[in-house]
């Protein structure tokens, strides 16, 4: 567990949300009802999914109304800040001991 404090099958869940985006918080779904995520990990996943750049499809509206050189630069900036969010979600969560 790193930083988001999730499971190594998470990365599977976000990989497909970056194709569709409900197929992500689907399969954050599946690995709660089966136990593999708890109520703080399954509230930092579906946090970061959802500051996430919602889809590839997205993506290319971005570069089509964008330019290629600042969609890249958004994403730049909105992966990494999405995954910090979750990370201090992750962490602030933890030290007040809060169980979902």
């Amino acid at each position: 567990m790193g930083a988001l404090g999730l499971p190594p099958k998470a990365a599977d869940a976000f990989l497909i949300g970056f194709l569709r985006r409900d197929y992500g918080a689907a399969g954050f779904f599946m690995l709660r009802q089966h136990g593999q995520l708890d109520g703080v990990q399954s509230l930092v996943a579906l946090s970061v999914i959802t500051l996430f750049v919602p889809c590839i499809a997205n993506f290319f509206v971005m570069v089509k109304e964008r330019g290629a050189r600042t969609a890249l630069a958004m994403v730049a900036f909105i992966v990494p800040f999405a995954f910090a969010v979750g990370a201090a979600l992750n962490w602030g969560l933890r030290a007040l001991g809060v169980h979902l």
